[in-house]
């Protein structure tokens, strides 16, 4: 059996490789709305894979916001986190340990009139913070929610996914795997990644039957 090396695989974050479709409309259509925004900080929300990372990608390519890790939030006081610049980004809200400390920051930025885009797995009522200042904060501000993917839009973010591991995909691949996986990202990353793992390791392109050979074992299901 060959021996298969996991390696990292490098994500395209340009935004002319964002994938369009109904679920991420709205939230595509905030993006290329800055700087006309009714408030100056917002949230995206939705499952893991789902495009918010990109999607903060295109709205730092466009209003050249600055990414603010959620680890670096309480390391240092809000004035000197929003120094040298007046765009934002914070991709995963809900890794900040200091809920304080977002708090702070979200007043902050408002009273500067900065622009936040913050990212989130899911919408803010349901965030673990219990602090009951910053709840409130996040719970006023505007919301989009990412949905799950139509066919289209799933068959995208195959092609997209295995383009990123540097895999050309014929398009009955593509449109066979879509009718046959779950409607999911999730469901589309454990694919990928299975597929890329599987045609490695058999030496052989990714073809319909070779789809076919992983459907008979759901463990590629698993990631």
């Amino acid at each position: 059996m060959q021996l298969v090396m996991p390696f990292a695989r490098p994500t395209s974050y340009d935004p002319a490789d964002f994938i369009r479709g109904q679920a991420n409309a709205a939230a595509l259509a905030l993006i290329e709305q800055w700087p006309d925004w009714a408030y100056s900080i917002a949230m995206v929300h939705g499952p893991k894979g789902c495009g918010k990372t990109h999607l903060a990608h295109a709205f730092a390519a466009r209003s050249r916001a600055s990414f603010i890790t959620p680890e670096r939030i309480g390391t240092r006081p809000a004035d000197q986190l929003l120094a040298g610049n007046h765009a934002w980004v914070v991709d995963g809200v809900e890794q900040v340990g200091d809920a304080p400390a977002l708090a702070q920051l979200i007043n902050h930025a408002r009273a500067r009139g900065d622009y936040v885009l913050m990212t989130a797995n899911t919408a803010a009522a349901e965030l673990p913070f219990t602090l009951p200042d910053l709840r409130s904060r996040l719970l006023a501000l505007p919301a989009i929610a990412l949905g799950a993917p139509d066919d289209a839009l799933l068959m995208g973010v195959l092609a997209k996914q295995f383009a990123d591991r540097q895999l050309r995909i014929a398009p009955e691949v593509l449109q066979f795997a879509t009718s046959h996986i779950e409607r999911s990202y999730t469901a589309a990353q454990a694919f990928v990644k299975a597929m890329d793992g599987l045609s490695l390791e058999r030496g052989r392109a990714i073809t319909i039957a070779l789809v076919r050979e992983a459907m008979k074992n759901p463990s590629w299901q698993d990631g």
